[in-house]
């Protein structure tokens, strides 16, 4: 049965088949190897003169843990400042004394720069 579907297809449309597979598995790889290696690895080190939008990451101690309302955390990690949305939080656990990795957005608010974080996979326990 097998070789009737290789049968309707001709030598040409065979190869591009197995091309197409091909491409598809080595973007599988990617899209995995990517993943794996975490945003912080894209990330410049945070430093406060960071400009705004810059995509940065700092690692430290959990110095301070704020619950705002809204369901927000306001963290304080190796001096940054770092805001995690609702969104974001609920699928957190975090503790004051932890040692984490943080990538998030820069932003200044009322002043102030802080890291905002995006997703909870910017945010991982070291």
């Amino acid at each position: 049965m097998r070789a009737e579907y290789y049968d309707m297809l001709d030598r040409r449309e065979n190869m591009a088949l197995i091309i197409l597979i091909g491409i598809f598995l080595l973007l599988l790889a990617a899209h995995g190897a990517l993943a794996a290696a975490g945003s912080a690895t894209f990330a410049a080190p945070w430093a406060p003169e960071a400009e705004d939008g810059t995509f940065v990451a700092v690692r430290g101690t959990v110095d301070d843990l704020r619950h705002l309302t809204g369901g927000h955390l306001s963290v304080t990690v190796g001096g940054a400042t770092v805001f995690i949305p609702a969104r974001v939080s609920d699928r957190l656990d975090l503790k004051e004394g932890l040692n984490v990795s943080v990538a998030g957005t820069v932003q200044t608010y009322l002043g102030e720069k802080e890291i905002v974080v995006q997703f909870p996979g910017d945010v991982a326990v070291t």
